[in-house]
């Protein structure tokens, strides 16, 4: 099975993304699986409101938001790419987050044969003050409430019995379609999607001084659109909840931070592959006090699975497990 991966870059950073995976050899796949396209993007203002100019004749723009995927899967022949080779049921996810399971099976299969056009993975929250979008039912129709718009005591509010948070789905950007949806549903549902507003600093052209400015405090506004903003107008709906510690941890902060950082992401990945290691019987010998660098690449298993010649074995805590026939033990 030949599975196609299309690849949302920008115009800055497409030459770039398109010259690593070329470097890399397209990982493992063939050039003509993968389809690279530009996020869209869209006008900067002034607290004014009037246009930002980058420099003499020339707008200031900004990305469109991660709802600007649908325009861009449409405009950039990404669909008809999709349709011509077959395929009825799109898998999109953030790049942020190490643990997913690309073209999951699992989720795929679920909304696939509950005859969702949409639908969406949710994990639970860590905290009730996670800076995280929760999925709920807004006047009888799926949305996502953001962090910044649900109250304190609705956040910490909880379900009688279990003492689980009310609102407790949180939203991790990892979304199915079927292709006819995006093609065909979705066009005149984009005219209706509202545009955010978000307050930035934005470097730009001052017209009376000619000089270019760069502010060190917010001084203008950038539109977006959501990715979930869809949600809404979905006739099916399907909500996957799965374990968070198996397929979610973002990568939002710099080194050090403590919290969704590159060492988090790596304590994370490395913590699951050892859990499917033990799963399948074997035992990963750590030292105390040392964290492990244990990776079993996705290339030999995708989920836990197929990993039975592990039984009973002893596996050394730093190695990255490209074949099974060269497993190092002690």
């Amino acid at each position: 099975v030949r599975i196609p991966w299309l690849v949302m870059t920008s115009a800055p950073t497409r030459a770039a993304t398109q010259q690593a995976f070329a470097d890399a050899g397209f990982f493992g796949m063939r050039e003509d699986d993968v389809f690279f396209f530009n996020q869209g993007v869209l006008p900067c203002f002034g607290l004014d409101g009037r246009i930002l100019l980058e420099r003499a004749g020339r707008v200031a723009v900004a990305p469109d938001g991660n709802g600007g995927i649908y325009e861009a899967l449409r405009t950039s022949g990404a669909l008809d790419w999709l349709r011509a080779r077959g395929v009825e049921h799109v898998h999109s996810y953030c790049v942020d987050n190490c643990l997913v399971r690309v073209a999951d099976p699992v989720f795929v299969g679920y909304a696939a044969l509950r005859g969702a056009e949409c639908g969406a993975v949710v994990v639970p929250k860590s905290a009730w003050d996670e800076r995280v979008g929760v999925i709920c039912l807004r006047n009888g129709r799926y949305g996502v409430v953001e962090y910044s718009e649900i109250t304190e005591a609705m956040a910490q509010a909880t379900r009688a019995g279990s003492g689980e948070l009310s609102y407790n789905a949180g939203n991790i950007c990892n979304h199915y379609y079927t292709l006819d949806f995006l093609q065909q549903r979705l066009p005149e549902i984009e005219s209706r999607l509202e545009h955010h507003v978000a307050s930035k600093k934005i470097a730009h052209l001052d017209q009376a001084s000619g000089r270019l400015v760069t502010p060190d405090k917010p001084n203008g506004i950038k539109l977006e659109r959501f990715v979930f903003d869809v949600f809404p107008h979905v006739q099916r709906m399907a909500v996957l909840e799965v374990a968070r510690r198996d397929q979610f941890s973002p990568l939002k902060n710099g080194p050090g931070a403590g919290f969704d950082c590159p060492e988090t992401s790596r304590h994370d990945l490395i913590a699951c592959c050892i859990r499917y290691a033990e799963a399948a019987g074997a035992t990963v010998k750590t030292v105390p006090g040392e964290e492990p660098a244990f990776e079993i690449s996705a290339l030999v298993s995708y989920a836990g699975e197929g990993l039975e010649s592990l039984r009973g074995k002893t596996l050394a805590p730093n190695q990255h497990i490209t074949d099974l026939d060269s497993v190092v033990t002690v």
